[in-house]
């Protein structure tokens, strides 16, 4: 299941609306504004250089490897597997 993190804001902050005008402005939602705003401010905090000697053979692996996305959900842990094999 995602997390999901929910963020508030009174009535009177114009917050809410310069998310959606900004959004609007780049003809995307909301939550890929605030996706990209997020992923801007934490830049690489998190990541790490793909294991030298690690072939990687496709992107998402290559996401896990580089700690973008959790190894094991999924389609993730079948492109893992096929790797390994």
């Amino acid at each position: 299941m995602p997390k999901v993190f929910t963020v508030s804001f009174a009535d009177n902050e114009t917050m809410p609306d310069c998310i959606e005008a900004m959004a609007a402005d780049l003809s995307i939602t909301p939550e890929m504004l605030i996706r990209r705003a997020l992923a801007a401010h934490l830049g690489e905090y998190g990541l790490q250089e793909v294991p030298s000697g690690v072939k990687v053979k496709s992107i998402t692996e290559f996401l896990i490897h580089s700690g973008v996305l959790k190894p094991g959900t999924g389609e993730d842990e079948q492109c893992l597997r096929s790797g390994s094999s």
